[in-house]
């Protein structure tokens, strides 16, 4: 101990060795163990001890702790001495005596808060006093601490004890200054040495480990914001959506940005209401940037257009994403890009931010970055902006890279990479690279064990998350939130497919063999570049400024591959979409072809055009590529274009012929399976709803009419949503998007019951109303034709399987083309070619075709699986997903636990329980006291380490395996909320009432020889790093780790 302690405590063991029924007065600090175990011996011959505690800002005023204010009882009884004494585990016994002690022997008062008592003063009956800075406690050795002390003793100085002694009295019975104390230290000390139930604990040490995680909740959030707790959008969520918004603002205002990833069908859009409600009432600017398709559901909300059930005025502004690529004309929400300030926004929400996972960065010839849609909301948005606030919306943030999650917190930062230096990240970048590495290993292995992985990320990778992102699962939600408040998700049917041919006579258009005569197509009139002169050929690359990354020169020939893959994939989606999409899409070609050989005939300019319809948000603001005719090959030209011509036009005449015999076999397979659903509400009594998704707009219309003139005069209402527009055969209903959303899901969308003449029952859309749409009215989805994306699928899906649904049973329905699944992939693997390795533009836009959807193992099980059953978007992603990596089901129950149990918060650190299990042994967990000290070995939970050490010493689970750890301590406790007393019979005679506790001691021992270990041993391996060899646990010693918790397992 420290020498002035020591002295300190010698002096009053020397006097007490001399006394008999001493009465001995006490203000002090501190009342450690170690100091009480150091008198033990003379504290025989003391009659009584009246002890106050000043300084007591510490103490609890009320029975409800203040996580963030409270300090513990280690205060009074434990300093670092007595930490580090923990680990011998004598403290049990110590803790015992010492509260039999004080029991029977001391009176205990404490100062009042705002009272002062300044000083430390022991007075041993008339004859012996100290006063001065002395605490009652034992130092380390390494601490030299000088305390200032007189000491007073004998009959010379008798006046002056006595004088002490009845100020002493004054302070002790003044109720205004202090007030008794002894029931709230013995029970303090009771909670050292407590035989604790094994299910206490487990929390108990979840609450070490996780606590700080805690949010402050929705009752003291309310209580700060009593306007905002009154909107209806508030008063509109559930309580686990009330719980993402109040973390939501939380982390906007701490961090400037967050990512609510909650799952499909858990409400993200009505959470991100709610949180721009609350900036608005604070008159912030709130910028809205969606996907196109989404601009009506946005919209609806906003006060020009009261189309929700929300009676709720909101004034945020509605941008497109593709907004952000334009400089001119006029958005759909009625501003003039050229005019727009982007800049003047506190808070942007953006909707589906997966859309710019992609960072491509290039440049143009003069190394100028070429300002694509990323770089210009990064820069005209964040970076201009005033400490913009970032909200991003994604159920799927991270696809198979992290580098999409740093694309996305870049965002938020402004491309700040050490935006999080003050939380103890200095570099983000750094260290999602770091992680990316662990996951890169772990794939290499093969391993199928996923929390072989999550133990092994960085312990600042789970903290990034824990600061950036919201992400609960429907599992988490239903198993943490019940369903008795907010209602079930509905039982998910066996997927129905359909494999029709497409000719129902099976004569004409063949799937297969018309995708081979496709591919014979040259598509040159999308490609006239191909034809320019070889001596005109730099001319024109000059002239339009042509160059790939970093100013680099890139041919005509490289950009012409990529448009005519992105067409040819166009010709493939639609036939497999319907014969009159792909029939309108071959009409479409031949007037443009025709139109190109009259111009090269009359020798008038060609213009080079993308010319693609498709409802998937695809927008590259391009100049035109205007050739004259002398600079071309005219004859080569025309050669492959009359050669198109005529492939073209003979698969067209087939396709005129099946739709005037009316032939297409396919729409009949849905007129059948419609008639069936209206006429026998197959799956749900009475609910004849249904939603048709098809890709395109060709086809939503040509099913609208098939189906109108199929079921004329059988009072079917049914009504089309594209993104060109909207149209319903019901006239109750207006048509717009609203109306027909409203009219066809009126309880989820009005909340409210309409007549059966004024609803639709079945709408044909496109991915327009994929996402962000609440339509559980509805209990049945048909996918028309298959998406790139199996995502997509269930996206669609979401529409309709959406907690709280009142239907029992939902279906989805497939169509897939009459091909084996390997062969159709194959196909579309052909007919892709090299699309994803080919620059398309040189405007540096992200690829066009999903480019994570170029692995085709991965589609093929994913669709394989969507044949059997409807998996959960989380479930899509192989390797790992947000879900994963948070600790949302531990939270939930701590949180649970944590309100019913306050006195948690009051328990000391070094506990114990004991319970059964099949492998005898002890589960620790330790707490690293070296702040300093990053390791190297970086736990998933540092600085906490837990450790299973078996009775022969032999480590059963090391600190790497700290999730499969956790289960195993839940297995071990969960539920088992009564002291186990078999076992804690057995422990206590082993250890002779826990007096004896050696064994033990040197199984604790063993654990942190393993982390050092584990420490050296990953030191080792990375003496090859810039760093070299650092072990900085090398020196450490049992007593660097501070004990939390130990659970015998016997």
């Amino acid at each position: 101990m420290g020498n002035s302690a020591k002295k300190f405590i010698e002096k009053i063991n020397e006097v007490l060795e001399e006394k008999e029924n001493a009465v001995v007065n006490i203000i002090n600090d501190k009342l450690t163990i170690s100091v009480f175990t150091a008198l033990e011996k003379n504290l025989k011959n003391v009659k009584e001890i009246n002890f106050i505690i000043r300084d007591t800002k510490f103490i609890p005023e009320n029975n409800e702790i203040s996580r963030e204010f409270e300090i513990t009882p280690n205060d009074i009884l434990y300093n670092s001495y007595d930490i580090k004494e923990k680990n011998k585990l004598k403290h049990f016994a110590k803790a015992k005596a010492m509260y039999d002690f004080i029991k029977n022997n001391v009176n205990v008062r404490k100062v009042k808060p705002y009272q002062k008592v300044n000083g430390n003063i022991l007075i041993i009956d008339d004859d012996f006093m100290i006063q001065g800075t002395s605490s009652l406690e034992i130092y380390e050795k390494r601490i030299n601490r000088y305390d200032f002390n007189t000491t007073i003793k004998g009959e010379t100085e008798k006046s002056q004890i006595l004088d002490m002694s009845r100020t002493y009295d004054e302070i002790w019975n003044n109720n205004d200054v202090t007030q008794d104390y002894k029931q709230e230290l013995l029970e303090s000390l009771e909670f050292v040495y407590k035989n604790y139930d094994p299910e206490f604990l487990y929390y108990f040490t979840l609450n070490e480990l996780f606590g700080d995680r805690l949010d402050s909740g929705i009752e003291k959030f309310e209580k700060d914001s009593d306007k905002f707790k009154k909107t209806e959008i508030w008063n509109s969520l559930f309580d686990f959506q009330k719980d993402c918004v109040v973390s939501a603002i939380q982390k906007l205002q701490k961090y400037g940005g967050c990512i609510i990833a909650d799952s499909v069908g858990l409400g993200k859009t009505f959470e991100a209401l709610a949180v721009i409600k609350y900036f608005e009432i604070r008159n912030d600017n709130v910028l809205v940037l969606t996907p196109a398709k989404l601009y009506d559901n946005w919209r609806s909300f906003t006060g020009s257009y009261k189309d929700s059930f929300l009676d709720e005025m909101f004034n945020y502004k509605i941008m497109f994403h593709t907004d952000l690529s334009r400089t001119k004309g006029e958005s759909k929400s009625g501003y003039e890009l050229s005019r727009f300030d982007w800049s003047k926004f506190d808070l942007v929400v953006i909707d589906e931010s997966h859309n710019f996972r992609n960072r491509i960065a290039k440049y143009d010839e003069n190394d100028e970055l070429i300002m694509n849609r990323y770089f210009k909301l990064l820069h005209n948005v964040i970076k201009n902006g005033k400490n913009t606030k970032v909200l991003l919306l994604s159920a799927t943030p991270v696809n198979n890279s992290l580098v999409d999650l740093k694309n996305q917190i870049s965002i938020i930062t402004g491309d700040n990479d050490n935006a999080f230096n003050e939380e103890g990240i200095s570099s983000v970048g750094y260290l999602l690279k770091k992680a990316t590495q662990v996951i890169n290993d772990w794939e290499k292995e093969g391993s199928q064990k996923k929390d072989e992985l999550l133990d092994n990320l960085p312990s600042d990778f789970y903290k990034l998350l824990e600061m950036m992102t919201i992400s609960r699962s429907r599992k988490h939600i239903t198993n943490y939130y019940g369903t008795k408040n907010i209602g079930k998700f509905p039982q998910k049917n066996k997927p129905i497919t359909y494999y029709p041919e497409i000719d129902s006579q099976n004569q004409l258009l063949n799937f297969k063999n018309t995708n081979s005569i496709l591919e014979e197509l040259n598509l040159s009139v999308y490609t006239p570049t191909k034809f320019i002169k070889s001596e005109k050929l730099n001319y024109y690359i000059n002239k339009y400024k042509l160059s790939g990354n970093r100013g680099g020169k890139m041919d005509f020939d490289t950009q012409s591959k990529g448009l005519v893959y992105l067409h040819r994939t166009n010709l493939f989606k639609r036939l497999e979409s319907s014969v009159f999409s792909f029939s309108e899409t071959l009409k479409r070609l031949i007037e443009n072809i025709d139109q190109t050989i009259e111009n090269l005939n009359k020798g008038q300019q060609i213009e080079e055009n993308l010319d693609v319809e498709n409802e998937d948000e695809i927008y590259i603001e391009r100049s035109k590529y205007e050739i004259k005719v002398e600079d071309l090959r005219i004859n080569a030209y025309l050669e492959e274009l009359y050669n198109d011509r005529d492939i073209v036009k003979r698969i067209h005449d087939e396709t005129l012929i099946l739709l005037k015999e009316d032939r297409d076999n396919k729409i009949h397979e849905l007129e059948k399976i419609v008639g069936n659903k209206v006429d026998n509400t197959p799956y749900n009594p009475g609910n004849r709803k249904i939603l048709i998704f098809t890709a395109f707009a060709d086809t939503a219309n040509y099913i609208y009419s098939k189906l109108l003139k199929k079921f004329e005069g059988k009072n079917i209402s049914i009504a089309s949503v594209t993104g060109k527009g909207v149209k319903t055969s019901n006239k109750k209903v207006k048509e717009d998007f609203y109306s027909i959303l409203s009219a066809f899901s009126p309880k989820s969308k009005l909340k409210i019951e309409i007549p059966q003449d004024e609803q639709i029952d079945i709408i044909v859309a496109t991915d327009c109303i994929s996402e962000g749409q609440n339509l559980q009215d509805c209990d049945t989805v048909i996918n028309f034709d298959i998406q790139w994306n199996p995502v997509s699928l269930i996206q669609r899906f979401g529409r309709v399987d959406r907690i709280g649904s009142r239907n029992d049973k939902i279906q989805m329905i497939n169509f897939f083309p009459n091909a084996d699944l390997n062969e159709y992939l194959d196909l579309e693997r052909r007919v892709k070619g090299k699309m994803t390795t080919l620059n398309i533009a040189s405007t540096g836009d992200e690829d066009m075709l999903n480019p994570e959807m170029n692995d085709f193992n991965f589609r093929k099980r994913q669709l394989e699986k969507l044949k059997d059953e409807v998996i959960d978007i989380e479930d899509t992603n192989e390797n790992i997903s947000l879900t994963d990596l948070n600790m949302n089901e531990y939270l939930y129950e701590l949180s649970n636990y944590v309100n019913n149990h306050k006195e948690i918060n009051k328990i000391t650190k070094g506990i114990y329980s004991v319970t059964e299990g099949e492998q005898k042994g002890v589960l620790f967990c330790f707490k690293h006291s070296k702040n300093d000290a990053k390791p190297k070995n970086d736990s998933s939970l540092y600085p906490y380490y837990l450790i299973f050490v078996d009775n022969n010493k032999e480590i059963l689970f090391k600190n790497s395996q700290a999730r499969e750890v956790i289960k195993l301590f839940r297995q071990l406790c969960y539920e088992k909320n009564e002291v186990q007393e078999k076992v804690l019979k057995e422990f206590f005679k082993d250890t002779k009432n826990a007096t004896e506790m050696g064994f033990y001691s040197e199984l604790l021992n063993t654990a942190v020889n393993s982390i050092k270990g584990e420490e050296e041993e990953k030191a080792v391996q990375t003496v090859f790093d810039f760093s070299g060899f650092n072990n900085n646990f090398k020196d450490d010693t049992t007593d660097d780790f501070e004990l939390v918790s130990f659970l015998v397992v016997g």
